[in-house]
């Protein structure tokens, strides 16, 4: 209770931040959701101020953190496969795009040091959760501050650029991540996604190919829609059906639960095997059924069933009657979710570059 007011004292301060980014049944919504949107706004109103411009557009396989009180930041675009850090500092810039960069090295994967919606410092004590994705000068991994601090200065003497903006003279460093950075991270959290697989019967294959389309390995990975982590979790719906099916308790994860790439994966999972023992259990062959495990993870069984029929059982009977390419096929063009369509294929090639060769 006492951050939720915290955040409400904070916020008033800005009547934009109220007027535009919260709901308009804001006092029906239950505590921690109005604190989460409270966080949201303040933090957005911080990024506007500063850099003239919204976070409202997420995207899960992008990772933003911002520091020096919102005057540096770093973004990492794992799509692009690249590493942007800049900062708006008048004051030693130099140094402070250095910080900035060194940050962005060693950030650690351990969400519980590293809140994304504020510009807190982070205490980089752990392994770098971008460890092998990027290499130095020398083509060497940066996991101690030594080396994270000379390629920083390397970077700044060769890559520096200062550019114009609205807001100031922005300084900025580009960095690309190594070619393969996917299957680097997919090596970190190769432990975890064997785990699940045992533990749920599902191909590591399949884990890791969701994790890449769902979130690109990016551990801090928040959507538009509030689906959170590796596996993009939504914690009202899929965490709740997880908590309550599969763990026998009610209630639903946290973010911060949500964040440990470990809980995430094996929630992802616990997941997935819902959607093949319970919703879509009726579907007799292995392989349309895992097409329509993969589809219904994104857009829900409901828009699997539509893409055969409007009635649960007769979708059922139809995907039954229909070979592999059919089923397939509907999931590609019928499905009413114009994402879902094109998720089964991401899907499936991502799950195919992680098959054992």
């Amino acid at each position: 209770m006492k951050f939720i007011l915290l955040c409400l004292c904070i916020s008033f301060t800005s009547s934009h931040v109220v007027a535009n980014t919260l709901p308009e049944n804001f006092a029906q919504l239950p505590d921690d959701v109005q604190a989460l949107l409270l966080e949201y706004a303040f933090f957005n109103d911080q990024v506007s101020q500063h850099w003239g411009e919204q976070t409202s557009e997420l995207r899960a396989t992008a990772y933003v953190k911002y520091l020096d009180d919102y005057l540096s930041r770093a973004r990492i675009d794992f799509e692009a496969g690249t590493l942007v850090v800049e900062t708006l500092a008048s004051s030693e810039p130099k140094k402070q795009l250095q910080e900035a960069i060194i940050t962005a090295l060693l950030t650690p994967s351990d969400p519980s040091v590293v809140d994304i919606y504020s510009a807190h410092d982070i205490q980089a004590n752990s392994k770098p959760f971008l460890l092998g994705q990027v290499l130095d000068g020398n083509g060497k991994s940066i996991q101690y501050r030594w080396r994270a601090q000379q390629f920083a200065q390397h970077l700044l003497s060769q890559k520096l650029q200062i550019i114009q903006s609205p807001q100031g003279q922005v300084y900025r460093v580009k960095i690309k991540l190594v070619g393969n950075h996917n299957k680097v991270a997919a090596k970190g959290i190769k432990a975890w996604v064997t785990q699940a697989s045992d533990r749920f019967n599902l191909p590591e294959s399949l884990i890791l190919g969701i994790i890449e389309t769902e979130s690109g390995f990016n551990p801090f990975a928040v959507s538009h829609t509030n689906a959170y982590g590796l596996m993009q979790i939504i914690p009202s719906t899929a965490g709740k059906d997880v908590f309550e099916r599969i763990y026998k308790k009610p209630g639903k994860p946290s973010r911060q639960y949500l964040f440990n790439a470990q809980n995430n994966i094996t929630t992802g999972s616990a997941y997935l095997s819902i959607l093949r023992d319970r919703y879509l259990k009726g579907i007799k062959h292995p392989t349309s059924q895992l097409y329509c495990i993969i589809s219904a993870y994104n857009s829900g069984a409901g828009n699997v069933f539509k893409a055969f029929h409007s009635n649960r059982k007769k979708a059922i009977e139809r995907i039954n009657s229909l070979s592999v390419e059919d089923v397939l096929w509907r999931l590609r063009k019928k499905n009413p979710s114009l994402e879902g369509r094109r998720y089964i294929e991401k899907v499936l090639k991502n799950q195919q570059k992680h098959q054992v060769q």
